[in-house]
């Protein structure tokens, strides 16, 4: 079958040689095409982009924000040595006027210039704003501040405690105007047949925070300190930072790749043909993407400088052994189908092991990795595909000088040095052994201590302003992070019993009470703080009947009053029927892992709470993040276990032995649990990056097998010699395989120039695993064939042995 297979091979160099310029010109059409598709391509890095739309925590999230609007509001918080300030009033009155004029797609802007206060005046409830009465006066001022302070509703959420922080809260569309539909006949005969409209777009919400910078650059003053933070500013800052660190990945993958063609050939031809073909294969990756609708996220903002990296060795693999053949007086049809005939079923092989260390991440739970899991692969093949088909017609039309003969047949000083140590290795066989054993065995403990996180936050460096703002929100007004409770009676006018009502204040006193860790509740908002203050007002004001009534005909009652004022502030919190209602809790960003222990308990609690009169059920952001951390722990695990599922059998296949295709895999997997044991001493956390390492690299570290067993077993079943083996081996092949190391990991360590610190940890670690693969290959591997294909008898017992 190989012999088959390099017939093909041979066959198909020596058509796409003759007929050059009809398969370029097929290839470019088809290529461009489909590059067409590339401008459809967009950026989601928001939280629920981490998990897969038909994920219940994600679709619950979306009934949610389909029922009360987009949870995740944009934040300014506002320092200065006193609020109640005439002067500092009348520059929060413009900022807030300014932003309502000025910002796209606005649903609500909070401050005080405009918050609600419910106040009883004789028989009659007042509902309007707080500042409805402009103050002139010192006098004013001190009564108006004391009315603010003493008001739950504002306090950590429009003002700090110690009154020299306000924020203006800005509630952006939850949907998207794309596909919006009038109906001018007015018939809702059809509505709901009407498709959903989409969630705003990520270049939707990047319009509203651009609008929004602008104007808070201009009004930004010592004494008027503007600190801007929110989720909608998190995704807009990463979507920034993905399409910036996009642009610089590639470029500088493109450049290492270059320099280290030229040293490795010192021929142009070298470099650029090599360069077209994995800028073509990279063109029509993101056009598949743009095509089926698949945005870059996060995690896939590798793929272009990744698959650069990649795509590349295949075309070294050919065009050395081509060089050889030219020099060796080949022409060049010859050549390439020499080339062609000995490497392609090699590149070939090892494109599948890479794409099966990629494929692995498609089962996993985060929406990201998933996609990686299908366009890597597809990315890979799409290398391999142009390799062969295009890359012999390339060469064929791309004038090159004559080969020049060799001026020595000294071997090179990096092939010298890399016989002598497989030479050392397979002499020492079982020191060497021992010597891994151990650093596995230390590796193991250090992996062990390995922990989990998702912060988003620790991404950024400390001095950028988006984390400097956050934090500040965290220390001064009790977080950023909220948390959604649908409390569901399941009947209409079920939030009209006073009891329950009763237990949703004991919800509240129970979450503000309780700590755990660093985790804690700095604000809670339900329809039983409205009835409060809507009891408060017209029981003249006075602060003990800051209480939910007792009887349930009053309460409706009071929620008529309150909406019959004009206000639709209830509309946030229930819905129509009254039968469900919600209560936020705001909460300080922390590593999402952090979450998990307290929204156990708290859950737990509310529920016993409840009882039998309504459900809970937990949404927003925070659960969505909580989730993103259980789906980082399956998807390693899953994609750990397929990759070496996928790839194991492809390297029994490959080298025709069960036991040796089995052993060819210690090496492959020791540089991945020596990098987790070096993430568990350095105190690395293991995030939705660090988890694509393994899998990536145990893909890519086979390839270097496969080239090695491949001529350690042709030159064994000659010799039956395991150290001449090794020698001739690595005197042929080891120079290609160091060469093929160096171009991956720098295409990893390229991430380490990203803005973002998680982008620079998975990029050192990853180049870091590739060249401990190039070690353990070098030093692990012929001690390992040393020991378990060492012929038993003779010569023929030798072959037998290899042959099993």
């Amino acid at each position: 079958m190989r012999h088959a297979f390099e017939r093909w091979f041979a066959a198909w160099g020596q058509f796409a040689y003759r007929r050059a310029w009809l398969v370029i010109l097929c290839v470019l059409a088809v290529t461009g095409a489909l590059a067409t598709q590339v401008p459809n391509l967009e950026i989601d890095t928001s939280t629920e982009g981490f998990l897969r739309e038909d994920d219940p925590i994600r679709v619950a999230y979306q009934e949610f924000r389909r029922q009360y609007g987009r949870d995740d509001m944009i934040l300014l918080a506002i320092e200065t040595p006193r609020v109640f300030d005439l002067g500092f009033l009348e520059k929060l009155r413009a900022l807030h006027q300014e932003i309502e004029s000025g910002v796209p797609k606005l649903q609500e802007v909070t401050s005080l210039v405009n918050v609600r206060e419910t106040r009883g005046e004789g028989d009659e409830l007042l509902v309007r704003e707080l500042l409805a009465d402009w103050p002139q006066t010192p006098e004013q001022l001190a009564t108006l501040e004391a009315r603010a302070l003493a008001n739950p509703l504002y306090r950590d959420n429009l003002l700090s405690e110690d009154g020299h922080v306000t924020t203006i809260v800005i509630e952006t569309d939850a949907y998207s105007s794309l596909g919006e539909v009038s109906d001018a006949s007015g018939d809702f005969a059809h509505a709901e047949s009407v498709t959903p409209r989409p969630f705003i777009t990520g270049d939707e919400n990047g319009e509203i925070v651009s609008a929004l910078s602008a104007i808070v650059e201009r009004h930004q003053g010592p004494d008027f300190q503007i600190f801007v933070a929110g989720g909608p500013t998190m995704v807009d800052h990463l979507s920034r930072a993905v399409a910036r660190d996009m642009q610089r990945f590639t470029g500088l993958a493109l450049l290492a790749i270059a320099v280290l063609l030229f040293a490795l050939f010192r021929r142009v031809a070298a470099v650029i043909l090599p360069l077209v073909v994995v800028i073509l294969s990279l063109i029509t990756t993101l056009a598949l993407m743009g095509m089926l609708g698949t945005p870059i996220s996060l995690p896939t903002q590798i793929l272009p400088s990744f698959l650069l990296a990649v795509g590349v060795g295949d075309s070294v693999h050919v065009l050395a052994i081509f060089y050889q053949r030219l020099r060796a007086g080949d022409d060049k049809q010859q050549a390439i189908s020499g080339a062609l005939a000995h490497s392609g079923l090699a590149i070939t092989v090892t494109s599948l092991t890479t794409a099966g260390g990629l494929f692995s991440f498609l089962t996993a739970k985060i929406a990201p990795v998933a996609d990686l899991g299908v366009f890597g692969p597809v990315g890979v093949m799409m290398a391999l595909v142009f390799t062969i088909v295009l890359l012999p017609s390339l060469i064929a039309v791309f004038p090159m000088r004559a080969p020049r003969e060799a001026r020595s047949t000294r071997p090179a000083f990096t092939q010298r040095i890399l016989v002598r140590v497989g030479e050392f290795s397979a002499r020492h066989a079982v020191s060497v052994l021992l010597v891994w054993t151990g650093i596995t065995a230390l590796s193991v403990f250090g992996a062990l201590q390995v922990r989990f996180a998702h912060d988003p936050m620790s991404w950024f460096p400390e001095d950028d302003p988006f984390r400097v703002a956050n934090e500040f929100v965290n220390e001064r007004l009790n977080g950023t992070m909220f948390l959604e409770v649908v409390v569901d009676t399941g009947q209409e006018n079920g939030l009209h019993d006073p009891e329950l009502l009763r237990r949703l204040d004991e919800m509240r006193r129970f979450a503000l009470g309780f700590q755990k860790g660093d985790v804690f509740v700095g604000k809670t908002v339900s329809p039983a703080d409205v009835l409060k203050e809507i009891h408060q007002a017209l029981n003249e004001n006075r602060r003990e009947f800051y209480a939910i009534p007792d009887d349930r005909e009053l309460v409706a009652q009071e929620f008529l009053l309150f909406e019959s004022a004009g206000s639709d502030d209830l509309e946030k919190l229930v819905d129509s029927r009254f039968s469900q209602g919600r209560m936020t809790l705001k909460f300080p960003f922390l590593d999402a892992i952090q979450y998990g222990p307290y929204l156990d308990v708290l859950e737990a609690h509310f529920r016993e709470l409840l009882g039998d009169r309504a459900q809970p059920r937990f949404t927003g952001l925070l659960v969505m993040a909580g989730r993103t951390i259980d789906a980082v722990i399956y998807s390693m695990a899953s994609s750990y276990v397929t990759s070496f599922v996928v790839i194991a059998p492809l390297m029994i296949l490959m080298i025709g032995s069960i036991r040796l295709g089995l052993l060819s895999m210690l090496p492959n997997l020791v540089p991945v649990i020596v990098t987790l044991g070096l993430m568990g001493w350095l105190g690395m956390p293991l995030d939705a990056f660090t988890l694509l390492i393994g899998s990536i690299a145990l893909g890519l570290a086979v390839d270097d097998t496969t080239h090695f067993l491949h001529g350690f077993r042709a030159h064994f079943e000659l010799s039956g010699d395991a150290v001449a083996a090794v020698r001739e081996t690595l005197a042929t092949t080891g120079q290609a395989m160091l060469f093929t190391s160096l171009v991956l990991s720098s295409g990893f360590f390229v991430y380490m120039f990203a803005s973002m610190d998680n982008l620079f940890n998975f990029g050192l670690l990853s180049g870091f695993t590739i060249l401990v693969a190039c070690v353990t290959e070098i030093f692990l591997t012929p001690a390992l064939l040393t020991l378990f294909a060492r012929p038993a008898r003779a010569l023929g017992a030798s072959h037998a042995e290899v042959s099993r």
